[in-house]
């Protein structure tokens, strides 16, 4: 009975699996797929006219840049500014409530945010440019890189941290050679979420952006009139938050070891 149970519960397991990954596994062939006619299961001709498109269109390699760019700076800064928050929130005990507000942005519809920010960043003469951009990206990245570092400002590193002041070591020091150590995996998850979060931003960028290509604007009006350009727009767009989850949990493995 045992045994009969657990091969339901792989079975159920790698049809899950395969559920999720089959759409991903369909990207490569439709990037190809010079001609693709229903009923057939397979494309009649494949070539490279998605991709040459892509290179070839200034708008969307410039989509690509200023994605990597505003995904850079505001996962940069918002790590700057999440550091001492997470900190702080620790340390004071009030995780809760403090959490709630600081989450708010995240529960409203990305939209709203994003012409919310626009009415206010138009005011100030920052919409529609790329330091709006990373502004707004912030309200988003700052909370998910605090959630994840948060936890890892235990008593224990509190303690270690006043004891190596104790010693003489610097502040630097400290931070350098016992903090960062210690958070390494936290850090590194953090920063691999927080570019995430900023590089799939519509909300945001379509409100603060305006005229500004980002690549999750220029790939949604592919999804329906060139399904080969979107196909190779969804493989650059997974592409980076692939490589930096394994790189990660390389990181996080090896230093394991």
């Amino acid at each position: 009975m045992i045994a009969a149970g657990s091969r339901q519960l792989r079975v159920a397991v790698a049809l899950t699996v395969m559920f999720f990954l089959v759409p991903f596994l369909l990207l490569p062939v439709v990037a190809v797929a010079d001609e693709w006619r229903s009923p057939a299961l397979i494309p009649q001709r494949f070539g490279g006219r998605g991709l040459r498109a892509v290179l070839n269109d200034p708008v969307l390699t410039e989509a690509i840049v200023n994605s990597v760019l505003v995904g850079v700076a505001a996962t940069f800064v918002g790590f700057v500014l999440a550091w001492p928050a997470a900190r702080l929130i620790r340390a004071s005990g009030t995780s809760g409530w403090v959490s709630v507000a600081l989450f708010l942005p995240v529960l409203i519809p990305p939209l709203v945010v994003g012409e919310g920010l626009r009415v206010w960043f138009l005011r100030i003469g920052i919409a529609d440019t790329l330091v709006g951009l990373v502004l707004s990206h912030l309200v988003v990245v700052i909370p998910y890189i605090v959630l994840v570092l948060s936890p890892g400002f235990t008593k224990e590193l509190c303690r270690r941290e006043e004891a190596g002041r104790a010693l003489g070591a610097s502040r630097w020091s400290v931070l350098q050679e016992l903090t960062f150590r210690m958070l390494a995996g936290r850090i590194g998850v953090a920063l691999v979420l927080g570019f995430t979060v900023s590089w799939s931003q519509y909300g945001s960028s379509l409100g603060v952006g305006g005229g500004i290509p980002m690549l999750p604007l220029v790939l949604t009006p592919f999804v329906r009139s060139d399904p080969q350009i979107a196909a190779v727009l969804d493989m650059v767009f997974l592409a980076p938050p692939i490589v930096l989850f394994g790189a990660a949990l390389f990181a996080g493995v090896d230093q394991s070891s």
